[in-house]
C-alpha cells in the first residue's frame, strides 16, 4: 500500500512537471509572436492577443489608434523577449483559468520627431516603472535601453488553450487589475 502511494505521488509530480513545461513552452511561443508582431507594427495581431474585456476600458479601435500614433509621434519601441523566469500554477475561477508569467526582455526606445526633446520627461517615468538601475539613456542616439523584468497574466477559457494576455505591471495598467478577480490575484501572487 505504501509503495502504491509513493508511485501515485511520483506520477502526479511527473505529470504536473510535464504540464508546467508544456505551458511554459506555449507561453514562450506566444510571447515571441507578440513581440515580433509589436516590433513589426502588426497592431491587429498585437490586439488579438490581448484579453478581450480590456476593450471595455478602451475600445479596440482606440487601442489601435494609440499604438499607431506612438510611432507617428516619434516613439520607436522594440522589445527583445529573452526568457520566462517563472510561471505560477494555473488557477481556475468560474469559466476561465489564469496563470501569472514572469519574464525578462530588453526594451529599446528611440525618440524622434515630436518626441526628440522628450528624453528628460521619459527617463523618470522609465526609471519609476523599471527601476533606475535597469534604464540606460544613450545621448548620441537619443534612445533608451531598458532591462525589463515584467509579469503578465494569461487568461483562457477553462476548456481552451487559447490564452489571452494582460500586462498589469505598468503604472498606466493599474486599472487592468480589476479584470482579474481578487481571489485569483491572491492565488497568483
Amino acid at each position: 500500500m505504501k509503495k502504491i502511494a509513493i508511485l501515485l505521488v511520483l506520477s502526479f509530480a511527473i505529470t504536473t512537471g510535464f504540464a508546467q513545461t508544456q505551458l511554459k513552452q506555449h507561453f514562450e511561443k506566444d510571447l515571441r509572436n507578440y513581440t515580433t508582431a509589436f516590433n513589426n507594427k502588426q497592431w491587429n495581431t498585437v490586439t488579438d492577443m490581448m484579453y478581450p474585456p480590456m476593450f471595455e476600458m478602451m475600445s479596440k479601435d482606440n487601442m489601435l489608434m494609440v499604438l499607431e500614433q506612438m510611432d507617428n509621434l516619434g516613439v520607436k519601441m522594440t522589445t527583445d523577449f529573452h526568457s520566462i523566469d517563472k510561471i505560477s500554477k494555473v488557477v481556475d475561477y468560474g469559466k476561465e483559468k489564469y496563470c501569472k508569467i514572469q519574464y525578462y526582455g530588453i526594451i529599446k526606445v528611440k525618440l524622434t520627431g515630436l518626441m526628440s526633446q522628450g528624453s528628460s520627461l521619459m527617463q523618470p517615468q522609465f526609471e519609476q516603472e523599471f527601476g533606475k538601475e535597469n534604464v540606460k539613456y544613450h545621448e548620441a542616439s537619443n534612445s533608451f535601453t531598458i532591462q525589463a523584468h515584467r509579469s503578465m497574466v494569461a487568461i483562457a477559457d477553462i476548456k481552451s488553450d487559447n490564452w489571452k494576455y494582460v500586462d498589469v505591471n505598468s503604472p498606466q495598467a493599474k486599472g487592468l487589475k480589476r479584470l482579474i478577480p481578487e481571489k485569483v490575484q491572491d492565488q497568483l501572487n
